[in-house]
């Protein structure tokens, strides 16, 4: 068995190994106190430097930049699809002397301007509607005007109105009558009697009536309308329904006896007449117990004119009495004075 000798190091030897003990001791306290200074630095030497005024004007260049990149492919941005303009309608007719009517429509609810010109193209009158409008617009007389609707009060017109002519005289109220309307039994004689208005026309459908009786039958719509330079106010329509219920049958009525007219009668007289004879015929029905009747009237009326006629007193017989009387009346007094 082999037995392990150990020997000691030359001196030399020792005192190497001894110095690089040492060094390595003093090396890892340097890196121990040199840890905390390279923090600071590290970070400093991560913040980018500052640019001078020059370097902001001449950057440098990237280094990415400089190297070579690959095309990009294009793109091409897809078309957006513009909305259609609204359709609209508009319209323009004179209501009165001096105003027009504006009647204007578009088929979507968005808001619209329209615009009122004359022949000239001075604007007259403009506003703003949604969807629809209808409105009495005043304007000077005198000229022609024509309106336009716009999206915007500027803008390209989407419809333009017929010329409104306002220089035309103005026209002249009128107010129509009623007709009346005749109804009797029966259907020959239904009528509707139209009045005479200066500047109106009575029709019935479309013929025109005349002033006074035309003929109808059955149910009848009367309308007036005015005339060119006339304005029609109040009602302007008629209805009537005419009956076709037959007259009732006529029966033959007695027509009433009538008494011919008396003959004038003669002036009485002063002395009384006596009654004339009655002629042998007037006897004769009279014995025949038949009732006669003389040209004069009946036979009663006829006795008592001729009494009244016999014995009434006429002027001359009062005056008589009437003398008679005063001369009695004299004649007592004068008798009984003494």
């Amino acid at each position: 068995m082999a037995q392990i000798v150990s020997r000691k190091a030359p001196p030399i030897v020792r005192r190497l190994a001894l110095c690089a003990a040492v060094l390595g001791a003093l090396m890892l306290g340097l890196q121990l106190l040199m840890v905390p200074q390279a923090g600071p630095a590290t970070a400093a030497a991560a913040r980018p430097p500052l640019q001078t005024p020059a370097d902001q004007l001449n950057p440098s260049p990237d280094p990415q930049q400089l190297l070579p990149q690959p095309p990009s492919p294009t793109s091409t941005p897809s078309p957006t699809p513009s909305a259609a303009p609204p359709k609209a309608q508009v319209s323009l007719v004179r209501s009165a002397c001096d105003s027009v009517r504006l009647a204007a429509q578009t088929d979507q609810g968005a808001m619209l301007a329209y615009r009122i010109t004359d022949e000239a193209g001075h604007e007259a009158a403009s506003g703003r509607f949604t969807g629809s409008a209808d409105l009495i617009v005043p304007l000077s007389t005198g000229h022609a005007y024509t309106a336009s609707v716009s999206q915007t009060r500027d803008g390209a017109a989407l419809a333009t109105s017929a010329a409104a002519d306002l220089t035309a005289p103005c026209p002249v109220a009128v107010t129509a009558d009623a007709p009346l309307f005749s109804d009797p039994c029966g259907t020959d004689r239904d009528a509707v009697l139209v009045p005479r208005i200066i500047g109106v026309d009575y029709r019935v459908g479309e013929a025109l009536l005349v002033a006074g009786t035309n003929s109808a039958l059955g149910t009848v719509t009367v309308v007036a309308s005015a005339r060119p330079g006339y304005s029609m106010g109040g009602p302007t329509q008629w209805t009537h329904q005419f009956s076709s219920a037959p007259c009732p049958d006529s029966q033959q009525q007695p027509l009433p006896s009538t008494a011919a007219p008396a003959a004038p009668q003669a002036p009485p007289s002063a002395e009384p007449q006596p009654p004339s004879a009655p002629s042998p015929a007037a006897t004769a029905d009279h014995l025949a117990g038949g009732d006669w009747q003389a040209s004069t009237g009946t036979p009663a009326e006829h006795s008592s004119q001729t009494a009244a006629s016999a014995w009434a007193p006429g002027p001359l017989a009062w005056g008589i009495m009437i003398a008679l009387a005063v001369a009695g009346g004299i004649l007592f007094w004068s008798k009984t004075r003494h």
